[in-house]
């Protein structure tokens, strides 16, 4: 009897360490420079390293400056932290103008969820938008990232301080085509037309390198806009 219990043990203890280790990493607790992964390259992302990868860029403000200078698809530069007494602030943050290729403006936003955004609007927004309507996105309207506040539309939650008062989530709303067609969620989103086919096929496409990602469905306060942020939570809905 005491060999199958030693098994299960040792067993136990090699997940929870293993468990450990991925909550270490997913929380990006521990410093590039000691890690075995290749800094995040936003142009050419590793597929199955990326929410690690970009976990890492939550508090190292050096790592997110060479990996934003490296980078042409993310137009972006340091702003200075700044941290409230409330939890409020941000520590790791840049102003926003640019992703994949199409305008954006953004004052304050973590680096995580910038180079997310760059990798979303590269690898799913433009793709779908060529291939669905033979053109690019120029522009990406955003509702803004920073709000001091805590989570609205959920009963369960309403007490949990916003990722938007970490800056370290958006809320778009609207895209602008080449031709000067405009795609608006509020609008848009119901329906099985282009503009319909092209909205849920981005916001499915965000999951990739967001943790959570909500569209219209989900409840009504999300109605009009796709909310994404790098937070602790992981939904795609």
């Amino acid at each position: 009897m005491r060999k199958p219990r030693g098994w299960l043990s040792r067993t136990f203890l090699v997940v929870v360490a293993l468990l450990g280790i991925a909550i270490t990493f997913r929380q990006g607790w521990i410093p590039a420079r000691y890690t075995p992964l290749p800094a995040l390259d936003i142009d050419s992302p590793l597929p199955l390293m990326i929410d690690w990868q970009l976990a890492e860029l939550k508090h190292d403000r050096e790592l997110c400056r060479r990996v934003v200078q490296a980078s042409k698809s993310l137009k972006a530069r340091p702003i200075a932290p700044r941290i409230n007494k409330n939890g409020c602030g941000w520590t790791n943050a840049v102003r926003m103008s640019e992703i994949g290729g199409a305008k954006i403006g953004v004052s304050r936003v973590s680096c995580e969820v910038a180079a997310a955004l760059a990798l979303w609007s590269k690898f799913e927004v433009q793709p779908l938008a060529e291939r669905i309507f033979g053109q690019k996105v120029t522009h990406i309207q955003n509702f803004g990232t920073y709000s001091c506040r805590k989570i609205i539309g959920s009963k369960f939650w309403r007490n949990r301080l916003s990722e938007h008062a970490r800056a370290n989530a958006i809320d778009i709303s609207a895209f602008r085509l080449a031709d000067g067609t405009r795609i608006v969620l509020k609008r848009d989103w119901k329906g099985t037309g282009k503009k319909a086919q092209f909205l849920r096929a981005i916001h499915s496409g965000a999951c990739n390198y967001f943790r959570v990602s909500l569209g219209p469905d989900f409840n009504r306060a999300h109605h009009d806009h796709f909310h994404f942020d790098r937070g602790d939570l992981w939904t795609c809905r």
